[in-house]
């Protein structure tokens, strides 16, 4: 969850650290995304951790949380998948050419982040196998 200083928040679930999602929803406002998260103060706020699940609930607890809290989500996650999907479809239709842009402008940067991504993963795999080889 996000909270700023006027009390106001968003919900959203994530795989990635929390200060790097913050820092995401703060690129993204930055750069006009229209996004729920847009409406909160991101540079006087905070980000806090609700809870912990498994993959396979991510989506059922984040439902839970957003639909629970006074919180400034525009999509609060119902069962109604068919809404769901106009919505997520408007949005990309609505935010098709700032995504263009935005990749674009930061493809060297995007570039450099996913080797970095693949060289953490294979260093980590080494590691696991050494580990694993080490246990035997």
């Amino acid at each position: 969850m996000i909270e700023d200083i006027n009390d106001m928040k968003y919900v959203g679930s994530t795989t990635s650290k929390l200060n790097r999602r913050l820092n995401e929803h703060r690129s993204h406002k930055k750069h006009g995304v229209s996004v729920s998260s847009s409406k909160l103060n991101l540079h006087n706020s905070i980000i806090t951790q609700l809870e912990q699940c498994n993959l396979e609930h991510k989506k059922e607890r984040e439902r839970f949380w957003i639909n629970g809290l006074d919180c400034v989500n525009q999509l609060k996650l119902n069962f109604d998948k068919e809404y769901n999907k106009e919505y997520h479809k408007e949005w990309y239709e609505k935010n098709k050419e700032k995504k263009k842009e935005y990749r674009e402008k930061n493809k060297e940067k995007q570039k450099h982040y996913h080797k970095n991504k693949y060289i953490d993963r294979v260093v980590k795999e080494c590691m696991d196998d050494m580990i694993n080889q080490l246990l035997l």
